[in-house]
């Protein structure tokens, strides 16, 4: 969420929470953004004078309480006569801000480095900063209370140094951080082990993220890529794939009992043969005719099946075979 959201969404909470009160009436709790506490904060229908500072507010984050004897005298003295306790003895006073941790921080830098490196996709750094960020409490009544100043980046080694300026309520504070900024990119492991042979299917693969300069072609970034082959060897899981793992499945396998489909002048004739290699869609091996006993060879259609073309001359010797 940005910081002018933030703001925005403190404010709204802030008129859901607190009850209504009459006119002339003293609110028993203040929420306040801004550095000074003001007639109107404390006086919900003190109209013009709504504006009159009355107090200093606390602390950023931090919550204190004022004599409502005093507010009342205060809120008199600058011309609001309907001005009461209403039996109260206190009123607590409490000051918004905004909490800039390491979340706050990567948006801010990721923004930078995108604002001066167009050409990268934000949604593709992976920020890391060198320990903990310190956690900062900022001006909640400024939009943007956190602005980098200054950035230098290596996108071949990805370190990161950067300079922020920071509202902390009085005054603007710097702070330099460090850390490495990696432009990712998103290949596919297997989400478990694959075992060889395996089909693969998109349940069986998951994203996995690794630096872009490392991507040299052969990982598999495209899950459409491989939907459908086997696994060349047994695969574990986690570990980024390469198009090398895998291979059209075996659809024959040798000594595999097979269809022979001999499509010749419109008609298809078939008959059993027994596989003498191994055969993926589209190869051409080598079948024994388990009738003719004779060694065809023929193009792997589908799983147990190969089709044989025979020229038009030979097609009485080959009805009077498979009789």
């Amino acid at each position: 969420m940005s910081f002018t959201r933030t703001v925005l969404a403190l404010s709204l909470l802030l008129s859901a929470t607190l009850p209504a009160v009459a006119a002339g009436a003293l609110r028993s709790e203040v929420q306040v953004a801004a550095a000074i506490v003001t007639l109107g904060d404390f006086y919900p229908d003190a109209g013009p004078l709504a504006a009159t500072p009355l107090f200093r507010a606390p602390d950023l984050g931090t919550r204190g309480t004022v004599p409502a004897a005093m507010v009342a005298e205060r809120a008199r003295a600058a011309g609001y006569a309907a001005a009461g306790t209403d039996g109260l003895r206190q009123v607590t006073v409490e000051r918004l801000a905004v909490t800039i941790g390491t979340s706050e921080l990567e948006t801010a830098i990721r923004a930078a480095l995108v604002e001066r490196h167009p050409q990268l996709d934000p949604e593709a750094l992976e920020i890391t900063f060198t320990g903990t960020p310190e956690m900062i409490r900022a001006d909640a009544s400024i939009p943007d209370p956190l602005r980098v100043t200054a950035i230098n980046w290596h996108p071949a080694s990805g370190r990161l140094s950067a300079r922020l300026q920071i509202h902390t309520g009085t005054r603007l504070e710097s702070r330099q951080v460090t850390g490495t900024a990696t432009e990712m990119a998103t290949v596919f492991a297997a989400a478990a082990p694959l075992d060889r042979g395996a089909i693969v299917t998109a349940a069986d693969l998951k994203p996995h993220r690794i630096p872009r300069n490392r991507l040299t072609g052969q990982q598999v970034a495209d899950m459409a890529a491989i939907a459908g082959l086997a696994a060349r060897r047994s695969i574990r899981p986690g570990r980024p794939l390469m198009k090398t793992d895998f291979e059209e499945p075996t659809l024959v396998r040798r000594g595999d009992k097979v269809t022979l489909y001999y499509r010749v002048a419109g008609m298809t004739l078939t008959t059993i043969g027994q596989a003498l290699a191994n055969g993926t869609d589209g190869d051409v091996i080598d079948v024994l005719n388990l009738q003719s006993r004779r060694t065809v060879s023929g193009t792997v259609k589908a799983r147990g099946q190969v089709e044989v073309g025979l020229a038009r001359h030979r097609m009485a010797q080959l009805q009077e075979t498979i009789r």
